[in-house]
């Protein structure tokens, strides 16, 4: 072999050695980038899986606060001092997904509002979470002026053999005179009379002057107390007295006479005026109103007023609510006669209603049963006649309705 072909030999064999960890080490960085590759592929999986999970949640979350708000436990709710909590618990929805609600109250008194924060998981086994939050206040009803059975800003006398005055609640169910409750009230920002004895007042009793017959007062009796703010005289219906139209004449339920220019309603004996289709408002206003011989009946399937700015004369079981709900029928003075004349009513079957009169005398008589509650201007009870005071007047039922704070709405993580 000369030297040439012996060099062409060795220069082979040596491009064969390198060539074989030439491919090896390009094999090798081939698969790390495969390994790679699939690395980052597996990692973008559970990144979107991640992704979808948490979007999970956050629907999860955002879903449970709207149901919590769709079905506020308003009692619950109420029950809570400020700084307190409310663990509703986890929930699991239909999909798999579940959530846990907690309500704080967060005010100081005065309208309630409560920060609701909703922890979200998602379905799936990453376990997403998620939270959301939202400010939101609750109503608590329209307490009304009717915090008692009978205000009066003079003389309050309740006088006459068994003179009752006690309380209930009609939304729990019809008076009981065995289970009547002890909220029968009477406050006065003059002194107050009762028959020593002979009255009976489950409930306190207070005035700013003197209180004397207390003897049947179970609750407690507070003279000298400080004086309430009068209550206000209301302004007339604008408009004029109630038209004709809505006054039916005659027969058996209408009234004897109505002069709508005048604003005067005689009923007259044994009529029944039914009053079935309230004017626009559900408002009725009339000048004079003298159901002494017959009777009303408000038969509107809905709260109805009745304003008067001078006279009512009601006779025993004159005015007549078929609901016997005293919160759908008020009687309500208006304007400002220089001498207001006298509003006297005598109770009976069929009278649940609130008298609203702090510019008139009124004078309870007869011995019959108002159920509701009186304001005016001085208050009597004779013949023994009983007040019997709707508790649903001045505690009303928690309004479930709710208002989100503006811009209170947050999610975490963001």
């Amino acid at each position: 072999m000369n030297v040439r072909a012996w060099i062409d030999n060795r220069v082979a064999a040596d491009r064969r050695g390198f060539v074989v960890p030439a491919v090896i080490f390009a094999l090798a960085i081939m698969a790390m980038i495969a390994m790679v590759a699939l690395r980052t592929v597996d990692d973008e999986k559970r990144s979107s899986r991640a992704v979808r999970e948490s979007a999970g949640a956050l629907y999860a979350a955002d879903g449970g606060l709207q149901k919590t708000l769709g079905n506020w436990p308003s009692a619950s709710a109420k029950a809570l001092n400020a700084g307190d909590s409310l663990n509703l618990g986890w929930q699991t929805q239909t999909n798999g997904s579940s959530y846990r609600a907690v309500i704080q109250r967060v005010d100081n008194g005065g309208t309630q509002t409560y920060a609701v924060v909703v922890y979200g998981r998602g379905a799936g086994p990453l376990g997403g979470q998620a939270a959301v939050v939202e400010v939101v206040a609750q109503g608590v009803g329209t307490a009304g002026i009717f915090t008692r059975a009978v205000f009066s800003q003079g003389l309050l006398t309740l006088g006459g053999s068994g003179s009752i005055s006690d309380s209930y609640d009609h939304r729990n169910g019809p008076y009981n005179a065995a289970t009547a409750n002890q909220n029968g009230d009477l406050f006065s920002n003059g002194s107050i009379t009762l028959n020593n004895g002979g009255t009976i007042v489950k409930g306190d009793v207070a005035a700013v002057g003197t209180i004397t017959g207390t003897s049947g007062v179970t609750g407690t009796i507070t003279p000298g107390a400080a004086p309430l703010p009068p209550y206000p005289v209301l302004s007339c219906p604008a408009g004029g007295y109630t038209p004709a139209s809505y006054i039916p004449i005659g027969g058996p339920n209408g009234a004897k006479s109505y002069d709508p220019v005048l604003g005067k309603l005689i009923i007259g004996s044994g009529n029944n005026l039914v009053l079935s289709s309230p004017p626009p408002g559900g408002q009725y206003y009339f000048n004079y109103v003298d159901a002494g011989g017959g009777s009303i009946t408000f038969n509107t399937g809905g709260h109805v007023d009745m304003v008067i700015d001078d006279k009512l004369t009601v006779g025993s079981g004159g005015m007549v609510n078929p609901a016997a709900d005293p919160t759908l029928v008020s009687v309500s003075s208006c304007g400002s006669p220089v001498k207001p004349s006298t509003w006297s009513i005598t109770g009976g079957a069929g009278s649940y209603f609130t008298i609203y009169a702090p510019n008139h005398d009124v004078v309870v008589g007869g011995g019959g049963d108002l159920w509701g509650a009186v304001i005016g201007a001085a208050v009597s009870a004779t013949g023994g006649s009983h007040f019997h005071y709707d508790e649903a007047l001045g505690n009303p039922t928690p309004s479930t309705s709710l208002t989100t704070v503006a811009g209170a709405w947050a999610q975490f993580p963001q």
